[in-house]
C-alpha cells in the first residue's frame, strides 16, 4: 500500500564545522566510489532474457511440483515461459486479481523475467490484460518497496547527522552513492527525497501497456523493453527500430529482464528533466499527507511522447477502463520469496 510518510523532521541546528566534515568526508567517498567502479567495471555484455519465477514461502508449491516443472524445462531447453505455465503457476499458488484488489489477499512475491512468449496469440482481452497484469504488478511493488526502504535509510542518516551523530563508514559511502546516482548535490537532501519516491502501480501499468501494446510488441518480446526508452550508448544493449531513417543511431534499449526494465524508467522518471513536474506534483502530495495519484501524475507526463496531451488522455483513458487505481492499495506477502533454479520457474 503506498501511504505518505509521517517522518518527523529532526533539529536543523547542527554546528557548521561538523557540517563541513561532513560534506567532505561525503566528498571523498565520491572519490572511492569512482576507483572502485573503474577498478570493477559493470558487466554491459549481452544475455538472453530468461524467465524465472520467484514465488512466496507462502506458497505452497510441493517438492513433485518444482521437479516437474525442471524437468518439463530440461525436456525443452531454451524454451520460454507460456501462457499456460504461467496460468499453471498463478493457479498453484492462488493468485487471482479479485481477491488482490478487494484487500482480502496480498500480491505473492512472483518475480517473472519475461512476459510469455505467446502473448499477442490470447484472442480473449480479458485473459491477456490479466496475465499482464499479475506479471507486471509484483515486480512494480517490488522495486517501489526498496525504494521506500532507501528513502527511510536517508531520512534515519539524515537524523543522526543533525544531531551531530557519527555515521560508519559504510553508511557514508552509501549515502554518498545515492547523491551521485540521483545526480544532486551533496548535503541536499529535501532534493534527494523528491526525486528518490516510488511510482504508483496504476501509472506503471498504464505506460507499460500503452508503450508495449499490452506487452506484445516486438521490443517487450525481443528484449523486455516494455516503455520505449531510447538509447544512443553503442554499450547499451538495444533494438533497432524498423523503418529507422538513414542517419539516424537511435535504438530501443533491450534488457535482460522485466525487473531491469521497470528499473530503468522508475529511475528515468526520478531524474530525468523532462519529468520533474511529475517529482514535484509527487512531493506535494507527500507533504500535504495524500496517498500517491497515479492518474493525477499522469498528468505531468505530456512530454514522455511526442504525442504530448493525447498521450495523457490514452494513458488516463486505460486507468478509468481497466479501474487501475484500484492496483495502488495493494502489497506484497511478507517473507522473503523462494529461489527456485531453472530458467522457467
Amino acid at each position: 500500500m503506498l501511504t505518505t510518510f509521517d517522518f518527523k523532521m529532526a533539529d536543523k541546528q547542527q554546528s557548521k564545522s561538523f557540517h563541513h566534515a561532513m560534506l567532505a568526508t561525503l566528498g571523498i567517498s565520491f572519490f572511492v566510489l569512482s576507483a572502485m567502479h573503474l577498478l570493477n567495471p559493470s558487466n554491459t555484455s549481452s544475455q538472453a532474457p530468461k524467465a524465472i519465477l520467484k514465488p512466496a514461502i507462502e506458497a505452497k508449491l510441493s517438492k513433485e511440483d518444482l521437479d516437474a516443472i525442471a524437468g518439463e524445462e530440461q525436456a525443452n531447453a531454451g524454451a520460454r515461459l507460456t501462457v499456460n505455465d504461467l496460468n499453471q503457476a498463478f493457479e498453484k499458488i492462488g493468485y487471482e486479481l479479485d481477491p488482490v484488489l478487494d484487500g482480502s489477499s496480498n500480491v505473492p512475491r512472483l518475480f517473472v523475467s519475461s512476459l510469455p512468449v505467446d502473448l499477442a496469440k490470447i484472442k480473449q482481452t480479458d485473459e491477456r490484460k490479466s496475465v499482464f497484469f499479475r506479471t507486471l504488478l509484483p515486480l512494480v511493488l517490488k522495486i517501489n518497496e526498496e525504494i521506500v526502504e532507501q528513502r527511510t535509510k536517508v531520512w534515519r542518516l539524515r537524523h543522526r547527522i543533525t544531531m551531530n551523530l557519527s555515521l560508519r563508514g559504510e553508511d557514508v559511502v552509501w549515502l554518498s552513492g545515492m547523491f551521485k546516482r540521483y545526480n544532486v548535490k551533496l548535503g541536499q537532501y529535501d532534493h534527494l527525497l523528491q526525486k528518490m519516491d516510488v511510482v504508483p502501480p496504476s501509472l506503471a501499468l498504464a505506460q507499460a501497456a500503452e508503450e508495449s501494446g499490452w506487452g506484445t510488441s516486438r521490443f517487450a518480446r525481443e528484449g523486455n523493453a516494455l516503455f520505449g526508452q531510447w538509447t544512443f550508448n553503442p554499450k547499451d544493449k538495444g533494438i533497432v527500430p524498423e523503418g529507422r531513417e538513414t542517419g539516424k543511431t537511435h535504438r530501443i534499449r533491450a534488457f535482460d529482464s522485466l525487473s531491469d526494465s521497470l528499473k530503468a524508467y522508475v529511475h528515468n522518471l526520478n531524474t530525468h528533466k523532462a519529468y520533474q513536474g511529475l517529482r514535484k506534483k509527487r512531493a506535494f502530495m507527500r507533504n500535504v499527507k495524500q496517498d500517491l495519484n497515479g492518474y493525477s501524475l499522469a498528468g505531468t507526463l505530456d512530454k514522455y511522447s511526442e504525442r504530448g496531451e493525447h498521450y495523457v488522455s490514452s494513458l488516463q483513458s486505460i486507468m478509468d477502463k481497466n479501474k487501475l487505481q484500484r492496483f495502488d492499495k495493494t502489497t506484497l506477502v511478507e517473507g522473503a520469496p523462494e529461489e527456485l533454479n531453472g530458467p522457467l520457474i
